[in-house]
């Protein structure tokens, strides 16, 4: 964990001395700065710079990742003077895990309180923020009545977390690595190969119209047999079904073979990090992705990292709740290997209803896993269940104060208009 001390802004009027130096703690550690380099001229405010004099204004302290990360980091602007109101430190803290993301430094801005100060602001402000003044900090009364306003002391600082990839993590990393080098190395070769082929081929091939000759005979004999190969499969579709869908899924495993091979060359790599860039960044800017990439302790369970993805929002939660149970019926497209995709398909699926209704219905789990673990009881939306259960008391009571507003619109109506025929 390394913080560069950049300036202390603010900071009180009735302190009119430097401060001696500003503390860094946390797990036990404790390392401090020297005394700032400059001030500013016309406000209390002081320069911590790198390379001055005295201590360096770079703070350093070194633990295993799994422990800075949970853990609340102190800062102490210290002032040490020859009675009370000069010898006193300024404190600051915040969260590592709600600030911070490993491996990419943050600019902060933390709010400074006296140390005796109670209720501490634990809250730290990007450097693109302002900085929520805090009441005591407001207003000063003056001796002739009145009140001026007065700016909140912060300690505004760079902060850098550095820490290693899971075990699982780095060894996926370096494999990757030495796959995309040997096929960078392979796409080179091959790229020299088929130029080399393109340069030299037509020059030993035969004129083009004796290719005709085999050609001609074969066209004509696919275009006599295609409809009576059409008509065979139609008629017989039923028993050609698994057959297809056989060919189907070898198709989509060569194409997702191929189209990983290209991925994994210079080009492929360049167009899907125009789309995964994106989606990385989201995901390693939460707490259960920090979790997941970064040696930060215990792992997140499933529920959890299901949690972070899915939505929260009502009409976020039907339209899953909906696809779930579409995926968990599509067993039935495929009576004997839809049943044999049910057993990867169960733990999935109870996984999705716990991290979205769990708190609601904590026995939907349970019910989910075996409708789907036993064989044709996929029918049953337990997933839809889950949201009927979490949201239709709601619905119904919304429902019935519309109903109710419109009956006394409609009341109200109704005397307007028999008070006009009377008239």
């Amino acid at each position: 964990l390394v913080a560069t001390l950049l300036t202390a802004y603010d900071l009180p009027e009735e302190i009119d001395t430097q401060p001696t130096s500003v503390s860094m703690s946390i797990l036990d550690q404790k390392v401090q700065t020297g005394p700032p380099n400059a001030r500013f001229r016309e406000r209390n405010s002081f320069k911590f710079l790198s390379g001055g004099s005295g201590a360096s204004q770079e703070l350093s302290i070194a633990a295993p990742l799994s422990s800075l990360y949970p853990s609340t980091l102190h800062f102490g602007v210290d002032y040490d003077g020859s009675d009370s109101s000069t010898s006193q430190t300024l404190i600051a803290q915040c969260k590592l895990d709600e600030v911070m993301h490993i491996n990419e430094p943050k600019w902060l801005i933390l709010n400074l309180q006296p140390e005796s100060k109670n209720n501490v602001d634990e809250t730290s402000i990007p450097c693109t923020g302002t900085p929520n003044a805090d009441e005591n900090y407001d207003k000063k009364k003056l001796e002739n009545g009145t009140t001026t306003q007065l700016q909140q002391p912060t300690l505004r600082l760079k902060l850098l977390l550095t820490g290693p990839y899971r075990p699982e993590i780095s060894a996926l990393i370096g494999l990757s690595s030495a796959w995309f080098r040997t096929v960078d190395d392979s796409s080179q070769m091959l790229s020299k190969l088929m130029n080399s082929i393109i340069q030299s081929l037509p020059s030993k091939l035969p004129s083009a119209k004796y290719l005709l000759i085999p050609t001609v005979p074969m066209a004509a004999g696919g275009v006599a047999f295609l409809p009576i190969i059409l008509g065979v499969m139609v008629i017989g579709l039923p028993l050609f079904l698994p057959i297809l869908v056989i060919l189907l899924a070898i198709c989509a495993l060569l194409g997702t073979i191929c189209g990983g091979v290209y991925m994994s060359t210079r080009a492929g790599r360049d167009s899907a990090s125009v789309l995964l860039g994106p989606i990385y960044g989201s995901f390693i800017a939460t707490t259960s992705g920090q979790r997941i990439i970064y040696n930060t302790g215990p792992r997140p369970s499933p529920v959890s990292l299901a949690q972070s993805i899915l939505p929260n929002d009502m009409i976020g939660k039907l339209v899953t709740s909906l696809l779930i149970d579409f995926v968990g019926s599509s067993s039935y497209l495929l009576p004997v290997v839809g049943e044999a995709f049910d057993l990867i398909w169960a733990p999935t699926q109870t996984v999705l209803i716990c991290a979205m209704y769990d708190s609601n219905m904590p026995s939907l789990k349970y019910i989910s896993f075996l409708e789907e673990i036993i064989p044709f009881t996929d029918a049953l939306p337990s997933a839809t269940l889950g949201w009927v259960k979490q949201y239709s008391t709601k619905l119904l009571e919304e429902s019935r104060k519309k109903v109710n507003e419109l009956a006394v619109v409609a009341r109200g109506e109704k005397h307007v208009i028999s008070n006009g025929f009377r008239s």
